[in-house]
């Protein structure tokens, strides 16, 4: 099956005019929004986005004192989440698929870790403290694939990785019955844009054969259509 969710990345804008604002909150909206925020359901609070972020943040690094650490993000897209990071002082690097994306990401942040390229290409080195990756899975081709980006990931952190947005199979059914709910003609439309979905215990196994420690979060995230079919999993390296 054809995979069109590349180009749609690539066709994503992004209004530059916002960059002279003074507010970086409003700078953050339009970046997430780039990222595709501003699709079906998109009647997400500037606050609920930003406080997501904070929520994440503290869970990355759960209690670590976080002066002078970093976050590395496989799927960065625009660079929404790493600009907010970088403003918290943390030092920042990032991989995305799309050059367009991209092209967005390096003039909006300071990082030169900055790259173009598919997951599998992720760089093992420079390690980050934690890892990041948000709405990234579900476009992944299989299991294997994800399991092996998550293989790279564990080499690359020195403590955590927080995977946000995984579409949970269990609520399978759900999702295609909203969807064809919400979208006419959805079969049609989205016979090229195929999302995976995981089980639980995917992870759980994969914590388990790595001595790892997980936590699992649901998405809170008022206003987000996606919150009942997705789950989010933060992975610990033990001391």
């Amino acid at each position: 099956m054809k995979n069109d969710w590349k180009r749609i990345w690539d066709n994503r804008l992004f209004d530059e005019s916002v960059l002279a604002e003074e507010d970086p909150l409003k700078v953050f909206v339009e970046l997430k929004r780039s990222n595709g925020f501003d699709t079906q359901g998109g009647n997400i609070s500037p606050e609920e986005l930003y406080h997501q972020y904070e929520t994440t943040k503290q869970t990355l690094f759960a209690g670590r004192d976080t002066a002078g650490a970093s976050v590395y993000e496989l799927g960065c897209g625009s660079g929404a989440n790493l600009y907010l990071f970088e403003r918290d002082g943390f030092q920042c690097g990032g991989i995305d698929y799309s050059p367009s994306l991209i092209a967005i990401a390096e003039k909006v942040l300071k990082s030169t870790d900055i790259t173009c390229g598919d997951a599998l290409t992720c760089p093992e080195l420079p390690q980050y403290d934690s890892i990041l990756s948000n709405s990234v899975f579900c476009y992944f081709e299989s299991v294997d694939y994800a399991l092996a980006v998550l293989d790279i990931l564990l080499k690359k952190t020195r403590y955590s990785i927080g995977l946000l947005d995984i579409h949970d199979i269990s609520t399978y059914d759900d999702y295609i019955a909203f969807r064809k709910k919400t979208i006419d003609d959805y079969e049609t439309k989205y016979a090229s844009l195929p999302k995976l979905f995981f089980d639980r215990n995917v992870f759980i196994r994969y914590a388990e054969e790595h001595n790892l420690d997980i936590v699992f979060t649901e998405s809170e995230v008022k206003g987000y259509w996606n919150n009942p079919f997705i789950f989010n999993c933060y992975l610990y390296k033990r001391s």
